[in-house]
């Protein structure tokens, strides 16, 4: 089986995986959104400081409805606990975008590792095949010629019946076989997201 392994074709199967599987778009995406993170995490820093602006048209005696000034009064605000807290906030984004960034290379690894098993659980499939293809086509001829000793006289029929069951166990073998290299096949399209025929 060996020499029927393509290194470069498989490597044009991972190359396409990573620009058709939709996991692969998906960790991208990921990684888009924890760099987005860290950049609006950076640039929050307004966020801490708050300006009211209060009117008063009338003066009056201080009372928790009406305030002791009349006219415009300006409020300044600052959340220093969240002041505080700022830079751990970047830290943790940072830490977060890291991770996704770990993570895509680890799901990278994994899917050219997937790649690489189905590609040879198709080979092999293929080689079965044609092996069984063969036996079968044996099996036919050792039928036929069974047959003609048979209806000449030359073997009995519990040997002709032996030899039709054989014929029909080869057959059903190559059911089976194609029935394995279509599933490897469509296992291996459905990973790297095009037809394999379309990849030269």
């Amino acid at each position: 089986m060996m020499p029927e392994v393509n290194y470069s074709y498989l490597e044009k199967l991972i190359d396409t995986a990573r620009k058709y599987y939709p996991q692969v778009k998906i960790a991208k995406k990921k990684l888009e959104i924890a760099n987005i993170a860290v950049k609006k995490a950076q640039l929050d820093w307004f966020n801490f400081f708050s300006v009211t602006l209060n009117y008063s048209p009338n003066g009056g005696a201080a009372s928790l409805n009406q305030p002791t000034l009349a006219g415009f009064q300006v409020g300044f605000f600052v959340n220093i606990a969240a002041l505080l807290q700022k830079p751990y906030v970047i830290k943790s984004t940072k830490v977060e975008y890291e991770i996704a960034k770990l993570s895509q290379m680890d799901f990278d690894m994994i899917m050219a590792a997937d790649v690489k098993s189905r590609y040879i659980k198709y080979v092999q499939s293929g080689m079965q095949l044609k092996i069984q293809n063969r036996i079968a086509l044996e099996a036919e001829s050792i039928v036929k010629e069974t047959r003609y000793k048979f209806e000449k006289g030359e073997v009995n029929f519990e040997t002709f019946t032996k030899g039709v069951i054989y014929e029909s166990d080869n057959r059903k073998a190559v059911i089976d076989a194609e029935a394995n290299f279509l599933m490897a096949k469509s296992s291996l399209e459905t990973i790297v997201g095009k037809k394999l025929s379309e990849i030269q």
